[in-house]
C-alpha cells in the first residue's frame, strides 16, 4: 500500500492511500464519510479488487491525516472539497477514475460535480451516499442518524464519544465487526468539533448536477439502512439519472463495503469494467 500526501490548492495537505497497478488499469477514487478516514476502505483496498484496479482513498480535508484548518469557510465551501478532490486526480494522474462516495461523502463528490463537472471522471458508484442534506432532506435520513445528530456536534469528548459509539452501531444491520468498530471509532475522535460542526451545518441539494452529469452511475443501497434511507438512492438519485442502475442489498445496513463484501465488491466490479469498455477502453 502507498502512502502519499497530495497538495491542494490552497496547501492543505491530503493523505492517500494507493493500492494495485498505478497504470494500465482502471482506476477507482474512494471518498469516505462524515467524521470517517481512508482506513475504512482498507479492507477493499486491501482485496481481490487491487490485482485488476488501481484503488486510492484519501483522508478528507479535517479528517484522518490530512490537514484541520480551522475555522468554518474550509468545510462549508464545496468548492475546497472540489479542488480537494482534483487535486487526487491530478496528482497521482488517475485518468477517467470511478468514484466511489459513501453515505456523506455523496455531498463532496456533490461539491466536485457543482465546481468541476464530471468530464474528468470515467463513473459515479454511489454508496448509501447523501445528495441532499439539511432540513428540506430530513425525511431522506433515519433514527440511526437523526437521533445522534446532536451528540455528534458536541465539544465535550465524552458526550461526542457516547453519539460516535451509538452511530456506528447503528450503520450496521446487525452489529459492527469489533476491529472495524474499534478504527472507527479512533477515527471518528479525531475529527475536530468545529469540523464536525461545519458539515453538519450544510444544506444542500445536488439534485441539477445529477441531471447534468454524462458519465455513468450506479447506485447501491443496503435496504436496512438506518442511517442514510434507501429512499436517497431510490427517490433522489435514480429517476435524475437515466439509465442509471441501483443495487439493493437485502438484510444489509449502512456499511455495504463491510457487511456484504463480495456482494459489493461484485457490483462495483462490473461497473467500472462497464465504465472502462464504455470510454473504450
Amino acid at each position: 500500500m502507498r502512502t502519499p500526501f497530495v497538495e491542494g490548492p490552497d496547501g492543505v495537505r491530503l493523505a492517500v492511500s494507493d493500492a494495485g497497478p498505478v497504470s494500465g488499469v482502471p482506476s477507482v477514487l474512494f471518498v469516505h464519510g462524515f467524521a470517517q478516514s481512508r482506513h475504512c476502505w482498507d479492507p477493499v483496498l486491501e482485496g481481490g479488487l487491487a490485482r485488476s484496479f488501481r484503488l486510492v482513498a484519501l483522508d478528507l480535508r479535517g479528517h484522518g491525516d490530512s490537514d484541520k484548518p480551522e475555522g468554518d469557510a474550509p468545510y462549508v465551501e464545496g468548492i475546497h472539497f472540489a479542488d480537494d478532490l482534483h487535486a487526487v486526480i491530478q496528482g497521482l494522474g488517475l485518468e477517467r477514475p470511478v468514484v466511489v462516495a459513501w453515505s456523506y461523502g455523496g455531498v463532496l463528490v456533490g461539491d466536485y460535480l457543482r465546481h468541476r463537472g464530471d468530464s474528468a471522471l470515467g463513473g459515479l458508484f454511489f454508496v448509501a451516499a447523501s445528495l441532499k442534506t439539511g432540513k428540506p432532506a430530513r425525511a431522506l435520513f433515519g433514527p440511526g442518524m437523526l437521533a445522534n445528530a446532536r451528540g455528534l456536534l458536541s465539544d465535550q469528548e465524552e458526550t461526542y464519544a457516547s453519539a460516535a459509539r451509538d452511530f456506528l452501531q447503528a450503520c450496521a444491520a446487525r452489529q459492527v465487526p469489533g476491529a472495524f468498530a474499534d478504527e472507527s471509532l479512533r477515527d471518528m475522535l479525531r475529527v475536530p468539533p468545529h469540523v464536525r460542526r461545519a458539515l453538519l451545518a450544510r444544506t444542500e441539494d445536488y439534485s441539477a448536477e445529477l441531471e447534468r452529469r454524462t458519465c455513468p452511475v450506479t447506485t447501491l443501497h443496503g435496504e436496512l439502512d438506518q442511517v442514510v434511507l434507501p429512499a436517497m438512492s431510490s427517490e433522489l438519485v435514480l429517476p435524475r439519472v437515466p439509465g442509471a442502475r441501483g443495487v439493493s442489498l437485502p438484510g444489509v445496513g449502512h456499511l455495504p463495503f463491510i457487511e456484504a463484501r463480495p456482494d459489493f465488491e461484485g457490483a462495483l466490479s462490473a461497473f467500472v469494467t462497464s465504465c472502462r469498455e464504455a470510454l473504450g477502453g
